[in-house]
């Protein structure tokens, strides 16, 4: 099953590294992403997206499905279209419920000038302590998943917790 995460934080740096940790968490084999996309509001309150490139090469067909997105998010005038859009195209699994205009509504009240949400479509978390142990140092928000509530609350109360020595 296909889950949608999107994750916030208070400056794009910080989005960018969690993005890179995800990237490393996949080719550790401790997550297996479809794709990501970061969303950052400018100071002058316009919403930039980008979408990195495919994170790894096993994905070839998700790769090139989402490669072709690019240029849609950029452009895309609308934040819901380019989120919509990029959940279509890379996770094709995840819920239209999250999706919907009260989700897009959502993240462009809470990202406030300055701020950064990572999206990140994950097909499979193999060591959820791995992944919870190497984001939680840039202290996320979570904003939305698809997992059930329980489970959104384990996550959070784990990135909650002190790093073990």
């Amino acid at each position: 099953m296909t889950d949608l995460i999107v994750l916030g934080f208070p400056n794009r740096d910080l989005a960018d590294e969690a993005l890179r940790r995800a990237s490393e968490l996949e080719t550790q084999g401790a997550l297996e992403l479809n794709g990501a996309a970061i969303a950052y509001r400018r100071d002058d309150g316009e919403i930039e997206l980008t979408q990195p490139l495919r994170l790894t090469a096993a994905g070839a067909v998700a790769g090139a499905a989402s490669g072709g997105l690019i240029g849609l998010m950029l452009l895309a005038p609308l934040l819901s279209a380019a989120v919509g859009a990029a959940a279509g195209a890379v996770g094709g699994k995840v819920s239209a419920e999250l999706l919907n205009a009260k989700f897009v509504r959502d993240l462009r009240e809470t990202l406030t000038p300055g701020h950064a949400a990572l999206l990140l479509v994950i097909r499979n978390v193999v060591d959820g302590d791995k992944a919870i142990e190497q984001l939680r140092s840039l202290t996320p928000q979570i904003l939305r998943t698809t997992w059930t509530d329980e489970a959104e609350r384990r996550v959070i109360a784990a990135l909650a917790e002190p790093p073990k020595p």
